[in-house]
């Protein structure tokens, strides 16, 4: 399965980025890792959630932000239909 805006550099800046899959005990810590889950803060009352961490490497955050650009932009309609599960 391809994804439109995803290819070679997206795959390589991600595996060079991962280097060690097995390190990482849940696709969620993935996320956390390159900055893609939300900021938290919690004190007394206050519970707080803002924008995404923006930890880790910039670029593999990036690319996946182009190629979503890609697919809305680019991609005509009958397309998309191709790429959801069956």
């Amino acid at each position: 399965m391809t994804v439109p805006g995803i290819g070679p550099i997206n795959a390589l800046a991600f595996h060079s980025a991962i280097d060690e899959p097995s390190r990482f005990r849940r696709s969620r810590s993935v996320g956390a890792y390159f900055g893609l889950s939300p900021r938290r803060h919690a004190s007394g009352e206050v519970d707080w959630t803002g924008r995404i961490s923006k930890r880790g490497d910039t670029m593999v955050r990036t690319y996946p932000f182009e190629a979503a650009g890609v697919l809305l932009t680019r991609v005509q309609h009958g397309e998309l239909d191709s790429l959801s599960p069956s």
